[in-house]
């Protein structure tokens, strides 16, 4: 393969894999933001847990049941858009390690390539 094309190719797998990175990064982020909102969910339930024991008045006008209920409710819709994610992700990360590898196969031809090039310049040298 010519030194052109060969470089023409290394540019492509490049990009191709920046691409991917670029798609991954946005679900990454998003991951992160449905798990720190299920840890302050977390929270808020241990902090509900210990004020309604101190307090009857929840239990008498069944604010704990309604408490309890928009918990599960919630926690319940950041599982799935966490279930969601989690599967973009999976997909993401088989498309790039696909790119990775091809970006990698690249560079060992190209290295490969550089190598035998700068053999054979040695070798010419010598025999002059």
């Amino acid at each position: 393969m010519s030194r052109t094309k060969l470089s023409d190719l290394q540019t492509v797998t490049e990009a191709v894999f920046q691409r991917r990175f670029q798609t991954l990064r946005p679900v990454l982020e998003a991951e992160a933001r449905i798990q720190q909102q299920l840890v302050k969910l977390d929270a808020q339930a241990h902090k509900a847990r210990q004020d309604s024991s101190d307090a009857d008045g929840y239990k008498i006008t069944g604010t704990d049941v309604l408490w309890n209920g928009w918990e599960s409710a919630t926690r319940r819709q950041l599982n799935m858009e966490l279930a969601r994610l989690r599967a973009q992700k999976l997909a993401a990360l088989a498309a790039l390690r696909t790119a990775f590898g091809r970006k990698q196969a690249v560079e060992n031809l190209s290295t490969t390539q550089l190598r035998n090039r700068l053999q054979a310049v040695a070798k010419k040298q010598l025999m002059q």
